[in-house]
């Protein structure tokens, strides 16, 4: 007979699980045992920070809820910022841990914590504490509609088990997989009104946020029907390819694209929370002039930013393929060609704002040489900023950034999940040399899998981004010089190989050179390399 440790994964690999990010530990051996006959793939950071980003960025570009598991306690805490992370971009993310037994609480065993369920409850969508081995089926079933978005957004899931339980015998049919179920379709007079604007708009347009992954196919089509360019936001980069000539790929915040936008008489903005992040560029609030249809699996995002005419809760798959169907009597033609043209014309007349052009020349250097079905995953760094707005992707899922949360040290991590979710692609990670060394060691993990990787660091320094806001602020720079005296000799003392790129073609040699490389490439690019 099997443990609850043991039924626990069972039930994961019953529910599509093949691959967990997780570190052992004396409290999660039953659950190791249970990998040992899983056939789930067990990948070993060295951090449970870099757990956690690995699985949200293997999620990201497979498209199917990440898994990392945790000791008690401090792993718990440690990946306390990539379940934020998640729980502010949506992204489905389980967090599977041990906790220490009731008995035993309170009493100085080691990994206790005075609630642990408490702490992760203020940051994921739902934390559960599996306390009885009858409870076991039905907390996978509760987390799994939360991973699939079956209550509301997606988002971070924590499922403890004491370390007590785990050991118990597991009841029979633990790994039985629910059956999957839809997320119900808007009103249909809520639809019906959505199709009336959007048929008799003169200046439509769209916007796809990271909610729109998977709808970009259909949200081309109304597109070319109704004659309107479409926009993407950051966490939407992909979900339409960059070259489609109705595309504006994360650069609506650039005059004269935003007019495409801010002057439309209907506005489909699907699976975005309209942040002010992506339109930080505007000299004035994000306001469009013409009514907005709101398409979100989140009613309260709905209600945030410019009030909609229409809002349609529901999956945007879903909800685009019940637009496109009664748009269907519209096929594309002149408007499609006059929206192209917009388009067209506005790239023609496009100025990149100054922090963004100071990083054009390294952003294009790394765009000519990377094929065109790369995956990249950015951390927040000045040429990473200028990165998210001029460096495109083509397929979704291909552009992993912490944007909303703003955490360091995700690029590499994100890197590697992504590496292992897609193998037969080309990854690349961005990142500053102060956010590196939040999760520089992720290095060894990297080299452990023999990854193809290279990991662009832009040494500046310290945190250069802070020490211009500093200096705008008139604030004496303090805390702001924090690099590392020569990070290629430290990728090196990993196993990885390590370059200071001398000019932005050898740069692009190095890039290709790491793309093929049994090792990942810590490549380092400083204000001083010729070109930069």
């Amino acid at each position: 007979m099997s443990t609850v440790g043991e039924a626990l994964i069972a039930g994961l690999a019953a529910r599509g699980v093949d691959t967990i990010f997780g570190i052992p530990g004396v409290h999660t051996l039953e659950l190791y045992r249970g990998l040992t006959t899983s056939g789930v793939r067990h990948v070993t950071p060295r951090h449970e920070q870099g757990a956690g980003f690995m699985a949200d960025g293997w999620s990201r570009v497979c498209g199917r809820p990440g898994v990392c598991l945790v000791i008690s306690g401090p792993g718990v805490t440690n990946v306390l910022t990539p379940i934020a992370q998640a729980r502010q971009d949506a992204r489905p993310l389980l967090v599977l841990s041990a906790v220490v037994s009731p008995d035993e609480r309170g009493r100085g065993r080691i990994h206790d914590l005075p609630d642990q369920a408490a702490l992760t409850r203020a940051v994921t969508r739902l934390t559960i504490s599996l306390e009885s081995p009858d409870e076991l089926l039905a907390a996978l079933d509760s987390a799994w509609a939360v991973l699939e978005g079956r209550r509301g957004p997606p988002g971070p899931v924590h499922l403890q088990v004491p370390v007590d339980v785990l050991r118990l015998p597991a009841p029979a049919k633990a790994a039985t997989a629910p059956a999957s179920a839809s997320v119900p379709l808007p009103p249909l007079d809520a639809i019906e009104r959505a199709v009336e604007l959007l048929a008799a708009a003169e200046r439509p347009a769209l916007v796809l946020g990271g909610g729109a992954r998977d709808a970009g196919p259909l949200a081309v089509l109304i597109a070319e029907r109704i004659g309107a360019p479409i926009g993407l936001t950051i966490n939407g980069k992909g979900a339409v390819p960059s070259t489609h000539p109705l595309c504006v790929p994360s650069r609506m915040m650039i005059e004269p694209f935003d007019r495409l936008f801010l002057e439309a008489d209907v506005l489909l903005a699907v699976g975005t929370q309209l942040s002010d992040l992506d339109w930080w560029a505007l000299e004035r609030p994000f306001e469009p002039a013409g009514r907005i249809v709101r398409v979100d699996l989140d009613a309260a995002v709905c209600a945030v930013g410019p009030p909609a005419a229409v809002d349609l809760v529901g999956d945007a798959t879903d909800v685009l393929a019940a637009l496109s169907e009664r748009l269907a009597d519209r096929p594309a033609g002149a408007g499609a060609r006059r929206a192209a043209a917009r388009v067209a014309e506005a790239a023609a007349a496009a100025r990149w704002p100054d922090s963004v052009a100071a990083h054009l020349p390294l952003v294009r250097a790394l765009a000519a040489v990377l094929p065109t079905d790369r995956i990249v995953a950015v951390d927040s760094t000045q040429p990473g900023y200028a990165a998210n707005h001029a460096l495109d992707v083509e397929l979704p899922g291909s552009w992993l950034m912490p944007i909303g949360y703003g955490s360091l040290g995700t690029a590499l991590p994100m890197a590697i999940g992504a590496c292992v979710a897609a193998p037969d692609r080309p990854v690349l990670a961005i990142a500053g040399d102060g956010g590196v060394l939040f999760t520089l060691s992720e290095l060894a993990a990297a080299r452990d899998l023999g990854l193809s990787l290279p990991l662009i660091v832009w040494n500046n320094g310290g945190y250069g981004e802070i020490r211009d806001a500093m200096h705008e602020a008139d604030v004496s720079p303090l805390g702001i010089d924090a690099s590392a005296v020569d990070l290629p000799r430290v990728a090196e003392g990993f196993g990885c190989l390590g370059v200071h790129a001398q000019s932005l073609d050898h740069l692009q040699e190095s890039v290709a050179a790491a793309l093929s490389a049994p090792v990942p490439t810590l490549i380092e690019v400083t204000p001083r390399t010729k070109g930069v």
